[in-house]
């Protein structure tokens, strides 16, 4: 008689094997490079509009076009991960989509091209991230699931790390160009090595695609103990499964954590690039040194891998909506100091890395709230729009930036300002908490 395996009880409730570590640290690497390619643009941004004869103030719109391709990736393209082609096939395309549009990026002559290379990265970007999150959930085990969440959300800010300090390495004396060529490159071969070690998506394949050869094939890749002919995967109930994924994400009682959801996304997103991208360039027009804007965007990625990752230790101890309230509390107290610091590179490097440790830990509950919320079935769906419509805010943030230098706000006045989309965002936080509380309290007897 064939022998059935339950795949998400074996890998949620049995022991972490080495093959899953390796899958993780894969995803966790992609994600590294993510953060990795939106810093490198924030590093050279002087450099390259010194170049192509383009205002600093303009550069607002390098970022946001990027950021508009990330929209456009994580909402029509990330969804076809869920129904049609799959979550492995999304992440490893989407990627070296990104990566070869990079390497492509230093070959632009004039703003447009520059606009349309940024744009095509940012749907790779934008489309691979979901993708990558459904993936991690899927394959950890459950004890460790915020744990390993939370230090692969921290890869994000660590990427900034990488980009500002491989930047320190080779722009002084191999120009920008060789950054982004540099940058590129590792993504490219690190998507490559994706495609051999990262299994399709269990669930995708058994209850989506009903293939069982293909879906017992990833499974022992994953598990290479397995000794089952077959697997079966956890699902939704079957009437909500033949609703569009995106319809799903308002059936029910989801409508109003869905639009909390993406209001939050939006002014976090707006806080993060806008911190991500602006930070160098408003340091040295506030006459610190190009080395200075360099230390920070370092800082940032140590602050926010730091914060991400203690986040997901603390939210297996403590409440994570209050452990949220505490870490918005330390952006706004960080972000309003800086303005009074900015004349001494050290104490702006130190106040970076706090503006970093709460915002990134802030964002990875979030992550944390969104993939723990949503049904597996929709979980790329429920990420990818939750992305796509937060990069709405990481798009005009920079433009809006760019648009208060032109007008001549000082980088103090538009650090201060930064201040209003947390406080917007900590209030869609206490809805949701509200919202979670009196659900829990309707499914009581």
């Amino acid at each position: 008689m064939p022998q059935v395996a339950n795949f998400t009880a074996e890998v949620r409730d049995g022991p972490i094997r080495a093959r899953q570590v390796a899958v993780l640290v894969t995803l966790g690497l992609l994600v590294l490079f993510d953060g990795m390619d939106t810093q490198m643009l924030g590093v050279i941004a002087n450099d390259l509009t010194r170049d192509l004869g383009l205002s600093i103030a303009n550069f607002g719109l390098v970022f946001s076009f990027g950021l508009l391709g990330g929209i456009a990736g994580a909402l029509f393209i990330s969804p076809l991960a869920d129904r049609l082609l799959g979550r492995k096939t999304i992440t490893v395309a989407s990627m070296a989509v990104a990566s070869l549009a990079t390497i492509a990026t230093p070959l632009a002559t004039n703003l447009y091209e520059l606009l349309v290379m940024r744009f095509i990265a940012g749907v790779g970007l934008g489309a691979a991230l979901p993708s990558i999150f459904a993936l991690v959930a899927e394959f950890s085990p459950k004890r460790f699931s915020r744990p390993i969440t939370s230090s692969l959300i921290a890869f994000m800010p660590l990427g900034s790390f990488l980009g500002g300090l491989i930047g320190r390495l080779v722009v002084p004396d191999h120009g920008w160009p060789m950054l982004l060529y540099v940058g590129g490159g590792l993504t490219l071969v690190l998507t490559l090595l994706a495609a051999w070690i990262l299994p399709e998506s269990v669930y995708f394949l058994a209850r989506i695609k009903n293939n069982q050869q293909r879906a017992l094939k990833a499974a022992r890749a994953l598990l290479p103990d397995l000794r089952a002919t077959a697997v079966m995967v956890e699902d939704a109930d079957g009437a909500a499964q033949k609703k569009q994924p995106v319809a799903r994400l308002f059936a029910g009682g989801f409508w109003k954590f869905t639009l909390l959801i993406w209001l939050a996304y939006i002014m976090n997103q707006g806080i993060l690039y806008f911190v991500l991208s602006w930070t160098p360039a408003l340091l040295q027009k506030s006459g610190l040194a190009t080395a200075a804007g360099m230390d920070a965007a370092a800082m940032f990625g140590l602050g926010g891998a730091l914060g991400t990752a203690l986040q997901g230790w603390l939210a297996t101890k403590v409440n994570i909506h209050k452990l949220m309230f505490a870490e918005m509390a330390l952006y706004l107290v960080a972000i309003l100091t800086l303005p009074f610091i900015l004349h001494d590179g050290a104490l702006t490097s130190v106040a970076v890395f706090f503006i970093a440790v709460g915002i990134c830990a802030y964002q990875a509950g979030f992550i944390l709230i969104v993939v723990e919320s949503y049904p597996n079935d929709i979980r790329a769906t429920g990420f990818g729009w939750a992305l796509g419509i937060g990069r709405i805010g990481a798009t005009a943030a920079p433009v809006l930036a760019g648009l208060l230098v032109g007008l001549g706000w000082g980088a103090g006045q538009i650090f201060v300002a930064a201040a209003v989309p947390g406080i917007i965002s900590v209030t869609a936080l206490l809805l949701i908490t509200l919202l979670v509380r009196q659900s829990k309290s309707a499914s009581q007897p």
